[in-house]
């Protein structure tokens, strides 16, 4: 079992969960076992990403060069590691957690996250590593953002006049440069929460706060909001719904289906999807394989079944004849693309191929994560109840892997089920953590 590294990196507040002795030594464990001579650096807005950079320097010794591309969406990493032939990425950010929170993803060589085994190995290296004397070596670019601006213009070529677009970039990562592409491709749009303050990076805003994006649309148009380093989206149709990785996984297979890119017709999702997605890819003929939760899982996955498209219900979406990562920008694009291919609203899309089954994810905050023997208690209580109250639907409970938090999903068929049924069920393991 991992000590440090999550499902998506390792995160906490830095000087405090997360320690700069800590980040050193990842970085110096890294170095011996992965031996990178050059690393590419990128960040989101959070003010304490100078601080991190720093950690992160002293943690190589002069063998490695470090070079800052600045700030820009997650998905650009396989991109300049590729075209600059970097050796290793590393993403400064905390994704969509609070601005407070900040830590490190680190992106190998193909442009893929690390394997658990690998992520095992810089841990276990750790507790002996030495800090080296000479820090490494380390410079800034802005060649970086051009590249990765030049591969989104060159995604498609779709009429953006047929979009009235309202676009939420949660003052992270994405704020410049989807203004930068938008404005390149004469799109008719409007920017809010696109002016990071350093604090300001997804609160109430982007891809886990659709609420605001909303109050900001009229109905007609289309929103689109990202989270703080841009791997996920979600988008709000036409009559202000939220638009999930769910339906944007539903849009993606049927019309990649149509244009012969769905290899094997495989459509790899993780166990959080929901039940009516199942079954819209069942309509379609569509082989569907389940991971735990993570885009990690998810990428390594498509990896081992050569599939084209996956994705989480939180909007991470990975096209793997694209990028091995997952990016909001490029799921934009080609969900755009999509739509515009149909010939139909994303509304109408919904309507005539996907039903969701009432579900409701409810975040318990804990000091520190359970371990298996107090998961396997909560969930036999809930094993309990659904016997007892015979649940037409399912439940998911697990620790984040990004944050001190108990997730606890609940579906049922219908809406009066699935709220008594979690409002009892959060009612006990509230009980029992007290």
């Amino acid at each position: 079992m991992k000590k440090y590294f999550g499902t998506d990196g390792i995160r906490g507040i830095p000087q405090k969960t997360l320690e700069e002795e800590i980040v050193k030594k990842v970085c110096s464990s890294v170095e011996k076992i992965l031996k990178p001579q050059s690393i590419a650096l990128i960040s989101d807005t959070r003010e304490s990403c100078d601080l991190i950079t720093d950690w992160i320097i002293q943690g190589f010794s002069d063998s490695v060069r470090l070079t800052n591309y600045g700030v820009l969406p997650s998905g650009a990493i396989p991109i300049l590691i590729n075209e600059f032939d970097e050796d290793l990425g590393i993403i400064i950010s905390a994704s969509h957690n609070p601005s407070e929170y900040n830590g490190i993803k680190l992106i190998g060589k193909n442009g893929s996250k690390l394997d658990d085994e690998i992520e095992i190995k810089i841990e276990n290296e750790m507790d002996n590593i030495l800090i080296p004397e000479k820090k490494g070596i380390f410079q800034n670019s802005l060649e970086g953002y051009k590249s990765y601006l030049d591969f989104l213009n060159n995604v498609n070529d779709i009429d953006f006049d047929k979009f009235d677009l309202v676009i939420d970039s949660a003052n992270g990562s994405a704020y410049k440069i989807i203004e930068d592409l938008l404005v390149s491709k004469k799109a008719k749009f409007k920017m809010i929460a696109n002016n990071p303050d350093g604090k300001n990076i997804n609160k109430e805003c982007g891809a886990t706060y659709p609420f605001t994006l909303q109050k900001n649309m009229d109905i007609g148009q289309i929103g689109i909001s990202f989270d703080g380093d841009a791997d996920r989206l979600i988008m709000i149709d036409e009559n202000k719904e939220v638009v999930n990785g769910d339906l944007l996984l539903t849009i993606l297979s049927k019309y990649f289906s149509e244009k012969d890119k769905l290899n094997k017709d495989i459509v790899v999702s993780t166990v959080m999807s929901n039940y009516g997605f199942k079954i819209a890819m069942d309509k379609f003929g569509f082989n569907l394989i389940e991971t735990p939760v993570g885009d990690k899982y998810v990428a390594e996955a498509m990896k081992k079944n050569e599939a084209t498209l996956g994705g989480e219900q939180s909007g991470h979406i990975i096209l793997r004849d694209y990028l091995p990562v997952g990016d909001g920008l490029l799921t934009c694009l080609l969900v755009l693309q999509a739509i515009d291919y149909f010939d139909i609203s994303i509304t109408e899309f919904r309507k005539n191929h996907l039903t969701e089954y009432p579900q409701k994810l409810t975040n318990i905050e804990l000091e520190k994560s359970l371990n298996d023997e107090e998961i396997e208690f909560i969930n036999q209580i809930a094993l309990d109840m659904s016997i007892k109250l015979d649940l037409d639907g399912r439940y998911l409970i697990r620790n984040s892997g990004t944050e001190p938090l108990l997730r606890v999903l609940v579906e049922a068929k219908n809406l009066e089920s699935m709220e008594s049924f979690s409002d009892e069920l959060l009612s006990k393991i509230n009980n029992y953590l007290s």
